[in-house]
């Protein structure tokens, strides 16, 4: 029930609750979905991360080759990923829609858009949508 609660709370938050009819979204998340992630971010994150999510020589960095790695998986993945293993000193720690707030600032920052709530219909971008490889070269 709980893995349930997740993945809606992540598709929710992650699709801004907005989507195109019959067309692929144009985005991913919801502006204000990633907004309040970057905060999650600062606050729990980049201390190992990194502030601009470059990683160390022991933590991996959140751009490039990161996220690349998750393209091709469904969209609710990468929060539920989150969800259950982060913060690496308190995994499981994350609320469902934290980790959803954190999936789309990542998505943002690796330059996936987000979705045009003016050009967008009703629904939410599904969690078992295939994420594209990312908008950026992988560094």
């Amino acid at each position: 029930m709980k893995a349930r609660g997740l993945v809606g709370a992540c598709a929710l938050a992650l699709a801004g609750a907005v989507t195109m009819a019959a067309t692929p979204p144009r985005g991913f998340y919801s502006a204000s979905a990633a907004e309040e992630g970057a905060r999650l971010y600062a606050e729990r994150c980049a201390m190992c991360h990194g502030a601009a999510l470059e990683g160390t020589h022991e933590v991996p960095g959140l751009t490039g080759k990161f996220v690349a790695n998750w393209a091709g998986r469904p969209l609710g993945d990468l929060p539920a990923y989150l969800a259950r293993a982060m913060p690496q000193f308190a995994p499981g720690s994350l609320q469902p829609d934290e980790a959803a707030q954190l999936a789309a600032f990542l998505l943002r920052s690796n330059g996936y858009p987000a979705i045009d709530t003016a050009a967008a219909g009703t629904g939410s971008v599904p969690a078992t949508e295939l994420l594209p490889a990312p908008p950026r070269a992988v560094r």
